[in-house]
């Protein structure tokens, strides 16, 4: 840990929405690792080239979290990690279904539809 941020003390009031999110993720991402900077998000272009390549658009609020650290795979690459941008795909067995992250025993994958 870098600072003394409490994740337990940061939650206390709750998080109701997803720039109070983002927040927690700032605080969290300084506290335990080093503060988010510009270059720790993909860029609009590449997401634009990603939804390209898989024929749909990324929900924002995944859109929104690589914007802000899909640099930075040591605050998603832990259980259960999110994929990378570039590791999105759709499962057309489960009825094209955007995949965006790998449960670590590899029964399950987190989707949206």
């Amino acid at each position: 840990m870098v600072g003394d941020f409490d994740a337990a003390e940061a939650m206390h009031d709750r998080i109701s929405d997803r720039s109070e999110a983002w927040d927690f993720i700032r605080a969290f991402a300084a506290g335990w690792y080093s503060p988010l900077t510009d270059g720790d998000g993909v860029g609009q272009e590449e997401l634009k080239q990603i939804e390209g390549r898989l024929g749909l658009p990324v929900p924002t609020a995944l859109r929104e979290a690589y914007l802000l650290f899909g640099r930075r795979p040591e605050l998603f690459e832990h259980q259960d990690p999110m994929l990378p941008p570039s590791d999105l795909f759709v499962h057309a067995d489960l009825g094209g279904v955007l995949c965006f992250r790998s449960e670590n025993q590899g029964c399950e994958l987190p989707r949206v539809s």
